[in-house]
Order: structure tokens, then sequence, then C-alpha cells
């Protein structure tokens, strides 16, 4: 409906109305008319619009890079080796999973080799053996305490599938027996690796 239809049609509901205050009737009208198709359309947007890459991938779309039992959770800890973070005094940034020397450690997820040897981080003399893999969208897994044993195509640069075979379970560097170190970084901050992955716990093996 026009603006003149509305005014007249003002005018003929109550011919003692000023013309004035019709007018103003049917442009308030339109306003709110108009707010509400604008407000319509921004919730479209909304649910239509992608997520950011490192939102998406949220949902599990990774797998346990190993079989064992987990002996240290993510978060805050009671082992004293472990850093302060925030209000925690020591502070486990990944999850550790602990079997026999020698079990196979393979790709949570498929990405791109960052990074393979000594871990970089430290620079004593008992350095662990670390393979971190780079994933997109600053997302990294790293995978510490392997045996200190290059594996074949494992170098950096080199792409690899999820459930690849990267390297094997050791007790390389600061350890207290055989068992893998795994973590997710995001923005080079580590963030609890249950929450990439489809099932709670590795598999008991």
């Amino acid at each position: 409906m026009d603006t003149g239809l509305k005014m007249r049609s003002a005018k003929e509901a109550d011919p003692s109305r000023p013309r004035g205050i019709a007018l103003e009737t049917a442009v308030l009208s339109r306003s709110r008319r108009f707010g509400f198709s604008a407000l319509v359309v921004l919730a479209l947007l909304v649910v239509v619009a992608p997520l950011s890459p490192v939102t998406a991938r949220s949902a599990p779309y990774m797998e346990w890079p190993t079989v064992g039992r987990v002996t240290q959770p993510f978060g805050c800890t009671g082992f004293k080796l472990e850093p302060r973070r925030g209000d925690c005094a020591h502070f486990h940034a990944g999850i550790d999973i602990a079997n026999k020397r020698g079990t196979p450690i393979r790709a949570a997820a498929a990405g791109t080799i960052a990074y393979v040897g000594r871990e970089p981080w430290y620079h004593g003399t008992d350095r662990a053996w670390v393979v971190i893999i780079s994933h997109g969208s600053r997302v990294k897994t790293i995978y510490v305490h392997l045996i200190a044993k290059p594996m074949a195509g494992i170098k950096k640069g080199n792409h690899v599938d999820r459930g690849q075979l990267i390297g094997l379970m050791g007790s390389s560097g600061r350890s207290t027996g055989p068992h893998l170190h795994f973590g997710v970084w995001v923005n080079r901050v580590g963030v609890d690796p249950v929450k990439f992955m489809s099932s709670g716990a590795p598999a008991l093996k």
C-alpha cells in the first residue's frame, strides 16, 4: 500500500483528523515494517552463514592416536612437575596415554607434518622425541615421548592421513615410563583433546 492510499484511508476513517497526523502515522507504519524486515534478514544470515574454521571443527573429527590407559587427563593436576596455568598450581595441557613400549602412534587427523625431532620448547639434555602435525585453521596436534627414531615418510612438509603411523610409543625426555603425551593446540594454546574426539577415551588394548 502506498503512502497516498494510507493518507486517504486515514482521512476517510476520521475526516476531522489533521492531514499531518495521518502522514506521520503512515510514515511510522512503514518504518516499523522496514525494521521488522531487517530483523528477519539478519536472523536468516545468522542461520545460514558458515561457521569460522576453528568453530566448525569443534565437532569431533579426530580419532585417538593410540590405545592404552589414560594416566593423566587434561587440566589441573597434582603432578608437581607440570607448570602453573591460571588458577591451577600445576596444569597438564594434554592427555597421557600409557601402554607398552613400541605401541603404534597414529595421526589423529589428516594434516601436514610441521615438526619432527627433539622437543623445540625445551633445551635440556633430556629432550623428548616429538611429532607435530598442522591441521589448518591454526589447529595442531602434538605427540610427545616417542621412541627417538624417524619413521619412513614422516618428515616436515609431508602430508599424513588420519590413522597413518607416525611413530612408536616410548619414554624419551622427562618421562616416568612408556606413554604418549597427546595434545591439541588451537592458536598456540593447549585445549582439551576430548572435545575433538568421537569417543571419550582411547581403547584399552
